[in-house]
């Protein structure tokens, strides 16, 4: 039995592919954020949907990921990184909060804006003038932010993309810029394998050299900017043992990919198919959890 779909996303994987609008291995600087999540390929924040199943990471466009928080760490990112945006891409809400009904009055009225809370423009306009101060190397003219970068992957049939924060091919530096409740190395270090940050790494740090670019492990890492006063910046570079942790979380999400798209190829879009990958997860009690998590640890 076969199922039909409204929605054809192999012919929407042909077309991203024929019809690929942007440079391929190439540093693009001045695309618009909104430009490259509009392209379509295979961001590393995308890799988590692979956790639920592949079929949700398929239909990916049909979901909103946006949320009030991310606003303010976008408003960080641009101070830091895209200071000229700022001013007309935020409006302040006569409120300190982004949740709620005068912010999202706003919302409605202003669209194409970004709604921030009362007073943050001028405070992390002042947090981004500290952090390059700390952080010297956003001050040379060999260093690029925000740019984009596409890569055609042939096994996979998709096009890769990132956007590193901060690139200096001249050097080889990739950093990712993080605002963070930590406020200091040890307390981000724990939310590191949790939030994926090892896996975006991972992926940017393979796709700039699948796009012909230098990186140097010495010079990758994140720029963490904690979102409490006193707003003080920390460096923490990612080791090479962790970055191959994060390089075989993706690969992993790749493999599985490949496995369906191979499957769908053989046998065709059939309920047998869908259903061996939404419902490949299996509930489990707490004590059987905790036992695999035990022998788990006894064989690393």
């Amino acid at each position: 039995m076969t199922v039909d779909i409204e929605i054809d996303f192999q012919e929407n994987i042909k077309d991203l592919k024929n019809n690929f609008k942007h440079p391929l291995n190439k540093m693009i600087e001045g695309l618009s954020n909104k430009e490259y999540h509009e392209a379509g390929g295979l961001s590393s924040t995308k890799f988590p949907l692979m956790e639920k199943s592949i079929r949700v990471f398929l239909y990916r466009y049909l979901f909103d990921f946006w949320k009030p928080c991310f606003d303010k760490g976008n408003l960080i990112h641009d101070c830091i990184l895209l200071p000229d945006l700022v001013e007309d891409t935020y409006i302040e809400s006569p409120t300190s909060g982004t949740d709620t009904v005068a912010a999202n009055k706003l919302r409605e009225q202003y669209p194409d804006k970004i709604i921030i809370g009362k007073g943050d423009k001028q405070e992390y306009r002042d947090v981004a003038k500290i952090v390059r101060v700390i952080f010297p190397f956003l001050a040379l003219d060999t260093t690029k932010t925000e740019v984009s970068f596409f890569h055609y992957h042939k096994e996979l049939d998709l096009i890769l993309q990132i956007r590193p924060d901060i690139y200096n091919a001249t050097i080889g530096m990739l950093f990712d810029v993080k605002s963070t409740k930590a406020d200091n190395h040890k307390e981000f270090e724990k939310v590191i394998e949790e939030y994926n940050y090892d896996l975006s790494i991972a992926f940017y740090y393979d796709v700039l050299i699948m796009c012909g670019y230098k990186v140097n492990l010495k010079y990758v890492g994140w720029l963490c900017v904690p979102t409490a006063k006193p707003h003080i910046p920390f460096v923490f570079r990612v080791s090479q043992e962790l970055l191959e942790k994060g390089r075989a979380k993706y690969q992993r999400y790749i493999t599985k990919y490949i496995n369906y798209m191979d499957e769908l190829r053989i046998k065709g879009e059939t309920l047998d198919v869908i259903y061996s990958d939404i419902a490949e997860k299996e509930a489990h009690s707490w004590e059987y959890r905790k036992e695999m998590n035990n022998q788990e640890d006894k064989n690393v």
